[in-house]
């Protein structure tokens, strides 16, 4: 079992602009192309772009993804250290996180992955 930071989530109205000053500022890649969602993926760094649904607080502009190989474990140890359960999102097998609060309410997803890409963050999704 193992959990690490995978990413840092913004939120953002525009993707295209978003994309192009980050992977600049940082040299990363981008590895998805959504319309609502982009990773941008660097040899030490993960920075995630996404447009919300809805407008969300200044507050809930930025949150972590940790990524696990074992979410459930992850999920209740976590409750067990004060996180607060808020959401299960599982409506694809390949995308599937747990929304948790921590003990000030920030928001946070655990993320289920393989264990390669857990134990090496240069590790993505086969291509």
């Amino acid at each position: 079992m193992a959990i690490r930071l995978g990413s840092t989530v913004i939120n953002c109205t525009d993707l295209d602009t978003m994309t192009r000053f980050w992977c600049a500022a940082l040299d990363l890649e981008p590895t998805s192309e959504a319309e609502d969602f982009r990773l941008l993926r660097g040899r030490h760094v993960n920075l995630s772009l996404q447009r919300p649904a809805a407008p969300v607080p200044s507050r809930d502009q930025m949150h972590l993804d940790l990524y696990t190989d074992d979410q459930q474990y992850e999920v209740d140890r976590l409750v067990g250290l004060g996180a607060r359960f808020v959401r299960h999102v599982a409506d694809d097998p390949a995308d599937d996180w747990v929304v948790l609060a921590d003990p000030e309410g920030n928001l946070f997803c655990v993320c289920a992955k393989p264990a390669a890409e857990v134990r090496d963050p240069g590790a993505g999704p086969a291509a």
